[in-house]
């Protein structure tokens, strides 16, 4: 199947920002990418189901190795942050009046611990940048339809983060279904992000079997979704 790659609607309006979401890739997830932009320097990290967000600048060590971490930040230009992901929400942040891009890796445990909220206070204290003027997209990541989880894990969620009447948590029993997506939704509107400037990009990745991999349906061995987010050519997005 033809690789595509899915973009949050409305983020053309911000001049030099390139972004996306990828459907399923092959093995070398890591160099398998175009949007329409050359000469971009890919920067990964070591995803280890944590909160810890680095920033990557010119003095950054990621830029030579792979550090653990499961965030990253950074105002360069012609570079992109990526992301891999197969069930977990991939989660891509623009302060277009700051040049400032984000992109995170929220599973269950870094949700519950808080990586979206943490990212917010990052940007707040590091930058100055106020939650309003943040746009976030989450991409394809397993949905509620399908992410069945223990109940002490989905009650933990809700308790811990949920005050509103967003459907993310759905007991069965000694188990439930559990909508990370609304979670981290809800854990941005609670620090201060406009609902409109919020949105879910994609399909659940369980039930997309064909064009998305899930690593609850396939198992350890499963492929990848690769999401990425930078500035291209030295364009800083405006926000007019």
């Amino acid at each position: 199947m033809a690789q595509i790659w899915l973009q949050a609607e409305g983020w053309d309006q911000f001049p030099g920002l390139v972004h996306g979401f990828s459907s399923r890739l092959g093995n070398n997830h890591t160099g398998l990418f175009r949007l329409g932009a050359d000469h971009l320097t890919l920067c990964t990290v070591r995803q280890v189901h944590g909160d810890e967000i680095l920033v990557i600048d010119q003095s950054s060590t990621a830029w030579n190795e792979c550090p653990q971490a499961d965030g990253m930040i950074t105002t360069e230009t012609n570079v992109l942050l990526g992301i891999v992901s197969a069930d977990c929400v991939p989660v891509l942040i623009v302060a277009p009046q700051h040049g400032l891009v984000a992109a995170l890796h929220a599973g269950w445990r870094g949700t519950l611990t808080g990586i979206s909220p943490r990212a917010v206070a990052r940007l707040a204290t590091g930058w100055n940048i106020e939650p309003t003027n943040l746009w976030i997209a989450l991409g394809p990541a397993i949905g509620g339809c399908c992410y069945e989880v223990g109940a002490e894990i989905g009650e933990a969620m809700a308790q811990r983060w949920v005050t509103s009447s967003l459907a993310v948590w759905q007991p069965r029993g000694e188990k439930g279904f559990l909508d990370l997506r609304l979670v981290n939704c809800a854990q941005f509107m609670h620090a201060g992000v406009p609902r409109e400037h919020l949105q879910v990009v994609g399909p659940c990745t369980f039930c997309d079997s064909e064009r998305f991999a899930s690593s609850r349906r396939e198992g350890p061995a499963a492929s990848r979704q690769l999401s990425v987010i930078g500035w291209w050519g030295g364009e800083l997005g405006q926000t007019g």
